[in-house]
């Protein structure tokens, strides 16, 4: 039995940490709790282009990951910082303008870490996380239900080590 195990770190990834990020990080704890991993996984959000750091996540988010019995009045907006590429054991980007925007900030040693969110789902099914900001409630909807499925098989990857369960 280890007396100290060091927890896996991931952070999300969206631009300005508002929206498809808050709600990502919140669900993949929240499927990493019902796995019971959650003691070994440390979830974050940060985003590449933060306008209002501090800021609260967007209201509608926060109506939408309700219903799903996700508090989200935690989460403060925050950019993603240097000193994430090497804290972090997965950074995960909601769109291929994310992912780019991390790769050239990157230091090279920690660009294998970075990918898309969506990279779990099948092929052929959507690519990118879409940005609902500038839309309507059902588009958060939408978003929350994609990020859901994600959320969903990426903790389904996680498996506990001898002694965990």
């Amino acid at each position: 039995m280890k007396l100290f195990q060091p927890k896996f770190h991931i952070l999300m990834v969206c631009t300005e940490n508002l929206c498809r990020s808050p709600v990502a990080e919140a669900l993949l704890r929240q499927h990493l709790k019902a796995r019971g991993l959650d003691g070994r996984y440390r979830v974050d959000s940060a985003g590449t282009r933060v306008s209002r750091p501090g800021s609260r996540a967007d209201q509608r988010a926060c109506k939408v990951a309700a219903t799903a019995g996700l508090d989200l009045r935690r989460c403060r907006a925050r950019r993603v910082a240097p000193a994430d590429y090497a804290k972090n054991d997965l950074l995960l980007a909601m769109d291929r303008s994310h992912l780019q925007i991390l790769m050239q900030q990157c230091p090279e040693q920690h660009r294998d870490k970075i990918r898309l969110l969506l990279d779990v789902l099948p092929d052929g099914e959507l690519a990118e996380v879409p940005d609902p900001y500038y839309g309507s409630l059902d588009g958060f909807r939408r978003v929350h239900e994609v990020l859901d499925e994600a959320t969903r098989l990426w903790a389904e990857q996680f498996v506990p080590t001898v002694g965990d369960v």
